[in-house]
């Protein structure tokens, strides 16, 4: 039923704290850009010791070359990342013959 002299329902007022809205937003603005000039004008700073440090480590080279103990364990590594897909297609060829029981095996 239409009633010509129905109250409209309260619509919000869309300019409602558009001004707020602005001072927050340039505020934010303002805070980023203060502190992007502070963390360039510390990169400049850490960028000049770095370049001291690296300067310095060139003018005295490393004179002996470290050995490592342990270089068996490196040629168990190659082997074993060689055995690996071999070993493992066996498996699978392997179950692959005992049909759904293989499969559960494999799955488990």
């Amino acid at each position: 039923v239409f009633v010509k002299d129905a109250p409209q329902p309260a619509v919000a007022d869309p300019t409602f704290g558009e001004d707020m809205a602005g001072i927050t937003s340039s505020i934010v603005i303002r805070a980023t850009l203060v502190l992007s000039w502070l963390v360039a004008a510390l990169a400049q700073s850490v960028r000049g010791t770095a370049e001291k440090a690296s300067v310095a480590a060139a003018e005295y080279p490393m004179r002996e070359v470290p050995t490592n103990k342990h270089s068996d364990l490196a040629i168990a590594s190659m082997i074993a990342a060689v055995a690996t897909p071999f070993v493992s297609l066996a498996v699978m060829f392997w179950l692959k013959e005992k049909g759904w029981c293989g499969a559960c095996y494999l799955i488990g």
